[in-house]
């Protein structure tokens, strides 16, 4: 017989991945960075500039977190707060194709970059309530495989509902001859795909995307609660007393570092792939989907090794990766980018750990009663670093370089320095002692991981055994708790 507190649990855990695939589905077709929003840019004749700020908002409203705590400390609940903000940002951005049809070419882009940040500061407040909310609900032994798992969900639905949609914008500018003419042909649809049409469909997507996530709140709205005690202090004492917790200060520094990183070139990397490696929306998407992909699958990974090794020695991971993905853009040019698929691998795997980690990481280091507050500094300083280098990336992104048969494109030369700077981030990253957690080396668990195949492999040719697979399962079960 399941216990209470069992059956709390899961009917958590239900909700919350069934209500977290409706946001997810959101994000994908209007959250900033998703393929649709960027097109609409460039429909919107966007400048660098504007690419820029178009990243940077997503990260100034991070600030606005802090709000969600200011917002629910006299209270004991969290529910309604987190129903009411969340509902107004993602209500907001069904209003998105104003901006093309209200004002001439060049202009609506304003518009556009007004409407997002307020609706991305509205979820920030929203997305702090939650976290604090879901945090009382979830044990911290068991977060790391929660926020993992369901990852797996909400990724994998909202693959498949963006990739059809990609491909049916994509058909607005089939050109003669190919398979998606014919397509068109086969359906007598030429009418409605004509390219001029193209803008009102991706206006139409905005509204969609908004009415999926508030049919999801729907089901937020059943997902328990447990009250919270009112705050006894003043915001202004409670911050102090966060800013006081040396190791707090030392996880902020890190993750102002890693996400300043993160931003060199973060604005120019979908336009770069539309403009200058001319690939398809359809293209991005297969991107897109092969990079999640891998993420679907590495998430269950990420989650145990969090779950056992923390969330410190799961980063040094992802740092090392993060560093290099960078640098394979080098590579790519217009008439020839296949190392892209190889750069989605290990992008895919890198971003699932850091995804993971980013939620998980604060709530490992913060007081059990100081959950959302901590979490609302963390995420400023996280937006607050990202926007600082998404806005000089515009200033940054000054020139081509050739050498000989060598080009680089001057958003190239911007990404390589941004992985160069992410490798950095290793060193705030050993300043923070995070509870509980084992000290474990990169370098030696790296080693014991290779040995460890290699034997199996030694041991199978020797005695005959059919065990690679069973090799890879034996060092999963060396993970389980």
């Amino acid at each position: 017989m399941l216990k209470p507190e069992d059956s709390l649990l899961r009917k958590t855990i239900r909700i919350s991945t069934l209500e977290g695939i409706f946001a997810q589905i959101y994000t994908s077709l209007t959250g900033i960075g998703s393929v649709f929003i960027t097109k609409f840019a460039v429909i919107l004749q966007a400048q660098p500039i504007h690419f820029s700020l178009l990243t940077a908002i997503s990260q100034i409203s991070q600030v606005f977190q802090i709000m969600g705590y200011a917002v629910t400390r006299n209270s004991i609940h969290r529910k309604e707060a987190t129903l009411r903000f969340v509902g107004a940002g993602r209500f907001l951005t069904a209003f998105l194709g104003l901006s093309v049809f209200l004002f001439p070419p060049g202009s609506g882009i304003w518009l556009f970059l007004i409407i997002l940040f307020l609706s991305s500061s509205l979820n920030a407040i929203g997305g702090n309530i939650w976290i604090a909310w879901i945090s009382d609900l979830i044990p911290l032994r068991y977060r790391g495989r929660f926020f993992s798992r369901r990852a797996q969900y909400l990724v994998g639905i909202s693959l498949l509902v963006s990739y059809l949609l990609s491909l049916f914008i994509d058909l607005f500018e089939s050109e003669s001859g190919t398979w998606k003419q014919k397509l068109i042909e086969f359906f007598q649809a030429s009418d409605l795909f004509r390219p001029e049409k193209q803008v009102i469909f991706l206006a139409l997507i905005f509204v969609l995307g908004s009415l999926i996530s508030l049919m999801g709140l729907l089901i937020l709205a059943k997902q328990p609660e447990k009250s919270k005690s009112i705050e006894q202090h003043g915001i202004i004492k409670t911050i102090k007393t966060a800013f006081n917790d040396q190791n707090f200060r030392k996880l902020l520094i890190f993750s102002c570092w890693w996400m300043m990183a993160v931003g060199i070139g973060s604005p120019f990397w979908g336009p770069f792939m539309m403009t200058k490696l001319k690939m398809t929306l359809l293209e991005m998407q297969i991107y897109g989907s092969f990079s999640a992909l891998i993420s679907i699958f590495s998430f269950r990974w990420w989650g145990r090794f969090i779950d056992k090794y923390g969330n410190r020695n799961a980063m040094k991971i992802a740092i090392l990766l993060g560093g290099f993905n960078p640098q394979l853009w080098l590579l790519m040019h217009p008439y020839n980018y296949h190392v892209i698929w190889l750069e989605a691998i290990s992008t895919g795997f890198m971003w699932a750990g850091a995804g993971v980690v980013a939620t998980n990481f604060v709530l490992s280091v913060a007081p059990a009663e100081k959950h959302q507050i901590y979490s609302g500094i963390y995420g400023a300083f996280a937006g607050l670093g990202m926007m600082i280098t998404a806005l000089l990336s515009s200033q940054l992104l000054i020139t081509d370089w050739q050498a000989g048969a060598i080009h680089w494109e001057a958003e190239q030369l911007l990404f390589s320095l941004g992985g160069i700077m992410r490798w950095t981030a290793i060193i705030p990253l050993l300043w923070i002692k995070e509870p509980r957690r084992m000290n474990l080396g990169l370098t030696t668990w790296l080693w014991n991981q290779a040995m460890k195949i290699r034997i199996i492999q030694i041991r199978d040719w020797m005695f005959g055994k059919n065990s690679i697979k069973k090799g890879f399962k034996s060092g999963q079960n060396n993970h389980r708790d």
